[in-house]
């Protein structure tokens, strides 16, 4: 049952002075203990309820009076004829999950060591605890776990009290700051743990100890990286860093990239590989680093009060994540990297029926559900693009005073839209609410096209599905071009201001004219037909870094949205990439090509495109003093679209020309030959022996699942639907199964995927959503596409699939 915001918002005037004690026993196998105390003033004699879902042996205090067990029915604990002053005290039984959503338990096959995990997040922690569970009624917790010997135990306070670890008992953490319901952590297990003190605090690094190896190979690039990004925030914001101590983990099974909980970050483990840590995934992780640091501030400190204002949130902590990799030196290149991949996905939502604005008004987010979906490339890739252009209007400096002064005005309190831009309007004389009425309250991405007369160019803006367009700030750079295929040289460059009532400006000439070419503005460009032509003949020549991504990024979105035929992208991955300078630049064109051409290109087509970027790979591999992270990229799409087995063999015996392959690699080449029906089994057994980790598991199920025989795919299928299988181990057989070259073995399939899906999606919001994910992502046919119109016409799905299936059912339709 979802909480609405009605329901919000009559709990939230009846209630204030909110704290928790909140005693979890994780010693069971099964099942474990939560009793919660919860004080709360409230009005007498009035009414409310308690959030706690999937419970068992309920049984409920109120004010020293046992309550009926009939007090704990619809996923609810209802409190009556409340006094001025309030004590719950509510024990009960709650299960165990494997998909993340409540207090995962992992079983890690490396050492058969336990681990138990409450990460956080919507709608979670009543699976967990008992709790007021919305974000604007924060409180103080005061958390206790019982854990086994052995056990470490993190949460989001200094441990004040612990066991000895001989004998196993109860840990008792610091009261926090008031916090957010869904901002509580607990992680309990055999922590591998590296700890030390900076800026008078205790801060660490945590992983399982089967990666206690790993932790110690990447630990000075990750202590380096945090203390670079906790260094850049205390200079720029006035508000100290909040909380008592700074931990970050490394869990299993999280959904998410990582979660913000205040004092001890989670970060899905997959980002500590083991063996060796490829570059693209160093710089990755340092954006995620500042973006969870990030939201000490903005989410931990200040809160939203209802989930309209998720881009609060969201989109702040992603502009400042590539923002900050960026200026610390941990990821150059990081916001022209955003251009290049993340804000892709902004203008494809912004593109569905499914977009919404950045910031909705709290009646179009009615309850918990809806504001799940918005969770989504809107909160995320174009709030921080849209930040990132009202910094640009502003001025940065100005931008960061109003920020200041949000920070302050709404310190350990809620915060919402009106607040913020009163704030920044509080240091500046531009119309702040103008701009967030037309950037933030209205959804559709404008164009910005280039168009010439008699030779010279100029920019023209058009509004895009909702008029009229925003008022945009940006560079244009221009370009003389020596043909055919020749040097390319900039011959201006300036900053233009375009809006509804100056929709075009006159630029000077040039052969190649680059809008939005260092990704100040949120907007789709359009060519003129010599632009492009240029572009064809002459964009690996371009000497500017970010221009060029832009270049990039536009020739991508068109072959994506199929605009372009996918040859045409083809052909210019095999004749600029290869020369391509910038490692931050090639590796996410390479695999987003790759993934493009999967998406767009004919069954009959596919094989050959593939085998092209394929080509390329082997190309970039075959050159001397090849950078690391192109050699990791070139081998990683490599080995998803060569078809020579003996190749994959060879590198997989003697590396392929740059040392030995690293485990993912090894495991990467073992899928894809299974895919290519070579028999690896013998092999396989010898990898896993060599490697018994959670990674090689899930590698083993995507093999099994790759093999091009009709039993294969039907038992991943099958797999796919167990009501036991693990979120890892779902997208894990996705990846297997829906192989876009086995088109004959997998067709027949997807109609019982989309039916007998729906009810491992209703386990919860989060495994909707990866159920979503493991859609096919080759191009449908119309049997396809009617089977899943079809299902989505006859409802009943959980919102966050029916939106999800949605979105991959207009994606498929654009390109008819």
């Amino acid at each position: 049952m979802s909480l609405t915001l009605a329901q919000a918002r009559d709990r939230a005037s009846l209630l204030s002075d909110i704290a928790y004690q909140v005693h979890l026993d994780l010693t069971g196998d099964d099942s474990f203990e939560a009793t919660t105390t919860v004080t709360f003033t409230a009005r007498p004699a009035a009414s409310t309820f308690l959030d706690l879902q999937r419970a068992a042996s309920v049984s409920v205090t109120l004010n020293g009076v046992p309550l009926d067990a009939s007090c704990y029915r619809d996923d609810q604990v209802h409190l009556p004829d409340l006094a001025a002053q309030n004590t719950a005290i509510i024990t009960a039984r709650m299960p165990y999950v494997t998909d993340g959503d409540g207090m995962h338990r992992f079983v890690d096959p490396a050492d058969g060591a336990v681990y138990a995990g409450c990460y956080g997040g919507m709608d979670v922690n009543r699976r967990v605890f008992p709790c007021f569970d919305q974000p604007d009624l924060k409180a103080p917790f005061s958390v206790a776990v019982t854990a086994l010997a052995g056990d470490t135990v993190l949460a989001n306070g200094i441990p004040l009290q612990h066991p000895d670890p001989a004998t196993g008992g109860t840990w008792l953490f610091a009261p926090t700051p008031p916090i957010a319901t869904y901002l509580v952590t607990v992680n309990v297990g055999t922590w591998a743990s590296r700890t030390w003190e900076h800026d008078g605090r205790p801060f660490g690094w945590h992983a399982r100890a089967s990666l206690a190896d790993a932790l110690d190979r990447d630990l000075p690039v990750l202590r380096e990286q945090t203390e670079a990004a906790y260094g850049w925030y205390a200079d720029r914001f006035e508000e100290p860093y909040p909380f008592d101590s700074y931990d970050q983990a490394f869990v299993p099974g999280h959904n998410w990239g990582a979660m913000e909980t205040p004092g001890c970050v989670t970060y899905r483990d997959e980002m500590l590989p083991a063996g060796t840590t490829p570059e693209v995934l160093v710089r990755a992780r340092a954006m995620t680093i500042a973006h969870e640091m990030a939201h000490m501030w903005f989410g931990d400190l200040v809160t939203f009060r209802w989930w309209e204002d998720t881009w609060l949130n969201e989109s702040f902590a992603d502009y400042l994540g590539f923002l900050v990799a960026e200026a610390t030196g941990a990821a150059p290149g990081a916001l022209a990297e955003f251009d290049l991949g993340r804000k892709a996905g902004g203008y494809a939502a912004d593109d569905r029926p499914s977009t919404h604005p950045v910031a909705p008004r709290p009646e179009e987010v009615p309850d918990v559900d809806s504001a799940f979906n918005n969770f989504d490339p809107i909160s995320y890739a174009k709030g921080n693009a849209s930040l990132r252009q009202l910094a640009f209007w502003l001025g940065e400096e100005t931008f960061f005073a109003g920020v200041n002064a949000h920070l302050t005005g709404a310190r350990f309190g809620t915060a919402e839209l009106e607040d913020f831009v009163a704030s920044l309007q509080s240091v500046t004389d531009r119309d702040v609410p103008a701009w967030v009425e037309a950037w933030l309250r209205r959804s559709g991405t404008d164009v910005i096209r280039v168009e010439r007369t008699g030779g010279t160019p100029r920019l023209v803006l058009e509004p895009g599905r909702s008029a009229p367009a925003r008022p945009h700030r940006l560079r244009v750079s221009g370009y003389a071009v020596s043909h055919p295929g020749g040097s390319v040289g900039r011959v201006w460059e300036e900053v233009v201001d375009l809006s509804p009532e100056a929709p075009e400006v006159q630029l000077e000439q040039a052969d190649l004219v680059v809008p939005n070419s260092t990704g100040d503005t949120f907007a789709r460009v359009a060519l003129d037909a010599a632009s492009l032509s240029a572009v064809r003949e002459s964009l690996g020549q371009v000497p500017d870094e970010h221009p060029r991504v832009i270049l990039w990024a536009t020739l991508l979105e068109l072959a994506g949205r199929g605009e372009i035929e996918p040859e045409v992208l083809v052909d210019a991955v095999e004749s600029h990439l290869p020369g391509e300078a910038a490692a931050f630049v090639l590796s996410p064109v390479l695999r987003r090509a790759g993934l493009i051409i999967r998406q767009v290109a004919q069954p009959d087509q596919l094989s050959a495109l593939l085998g092209r970027l394929g080509q390329v790979t082997v190309e970039l591999l075959s050159g001397e003093d090849v950078a690391a992270s192109v050699v990791e990229t070139a081998l990683e799409v490599g080995s998803r679209t060569v078809g020579d087995a003996d190749l994959l063999r060879t590198w997989l015996h003697d590396g392929a020309g740059h040392g030995p392959l690293s485990q993912e690699q090894r495991w990467d080449v073992l899928v894809r030959l299974s895919e290519l029906g070579a028999d690896v089994e013998e092999l396989m057994q010898a990898e896993r022996r060599s490697d018994p980790s959670a990674a090689g598991e899930l590698a083993v199920l995507a093999a099994a699942a790759a093999r091009p025989t009709a039993e294969a795919k039907r038992e991943a299928l099958r797999q796919l639907a167990d009501e036991g299988t693990s979120n890892r181990h779902l997208l894990a057989l996705a990846r297997g199964l829906w192989s876009a070259e086995q088109r004959d073995l997998v067709d027949p399939l997807v109609a019982d995927y989309l039916r007998t899906m729906v009810p491992v999606a209703n386990r919860g919001q989060a495994m909707a959503l990866v159920v979503g994910r493991a859609a096919p992502g080759f191009r449908w046919n119309d049997d396809q596409l009617a089977d899943l119109e079809s299902v989505l016409a006859e409802g009943g799905l959980p919102p966050v699939l029916a939106r999800t299936w949605a979105d991959v059912l207009h994606d498929q339709r654009l390109l008819r």
